[in-house]
């Protein structure tokens, strides 16, 4: 689930609250609504914004929803020809407010395709590491990996290739990075990806980054250039 130009749905204007509302009144078979009707579905769309002050969460306040549907305002859906009046009381979408309506829906699972394909992608680049055989290995007995090439299969590098080893080394640090970050963002301890699939715990996670780490001081003529780094204590 990499965080990079990934943006959460928008909210809704209060307008197009109601429109969804008036939407899902006639997706549920209605031909026509009350005002009624569409004060307590545009409610059960959102409690806070649509409830009685103080009893939010139990009554619907009918004047909030009507102010958006009567008199002179710019997004007023009837002015907009997205909903019409029959009768007294009594409304239904035109085709073009249907139309919006499914626009609007579109648009929020678009929104939501967007993230779950970051969220696929960033599992994808952490469960090479976190699931590969030299890591898995490494958490069973520390005094692994013994050889470098070991090391460099895990990195997913050439043997004896410095200059490329050390750019991977940072690369995955990177990687593990954002996928830390990203479940501190989302407050979850876990990254995953479907049914199927091993659920991938954010230590461990940090537990790759210890291994870099280990790498880092075992193979230190392959990942710095040749600069021994200091040991450990």
């Amino acid at each position: 689930m990499v965080q990079s130009a990934i943006k959460p749905p928008r909210r809704w204007t209060a307008s197009q609250e109601i429109l969804l509302a008036a939407d899902d009144l006639m997706a549920a078979g209605a031909v026509e609504f009350s005002e009624w009707d569409l004060t307590v579905a545009t409610w059960n769309r959102d409690r806070v914004r649509f409830g009685l002050r103080g009893y939010a969460q139990n009554y619907p306040d009918h004047k909030r929803v009507m102010m958006e549907i009567m008199g002179k305002k710019p997004t007023n859906p009837i002015l907009l020809g997205l909903m019409e009046k029959l009768r007294p009381n009594i409304y239904r979408l035109t085709p073009r407010g249907r139309a919006e309506a499914a626009r609007l829906r579109d648009d929020i699972e678009g929104s939501k395709n967007k993230v779950n394909s970051g969220a696929n992608e960033l599992y994808d680049e952490v469960a090479k590491f976190v699931f590969h055989a030299t890591f898995q290995k490494w958490k069973e007995d520390p005094d692994e990996p013994r050889r470098w090439q070991d090391a460099a299969d895990f990195l997913a590098v050439k043997r004896g290739s410095i200059s490329e080893a050390s750019e991977r080394q940072k690369a995955v640090e990177s990687t593990l990075k954002n996928a830390i970050d990203w479940c501190s963002k989302k407050s979850v301890d876990y990254l995953t990806r479907g049914r199927g699939d091993s659920p991938i715990h954010v230590k461990d996670v940090w537990e790759v980054m210890d291994f870099l780490k280990a790498l880092k001081y075992r193979f230190p003529q392959n990942l710095e250039g040749g600069k021994k780094l200091p040991q450990k204590g």
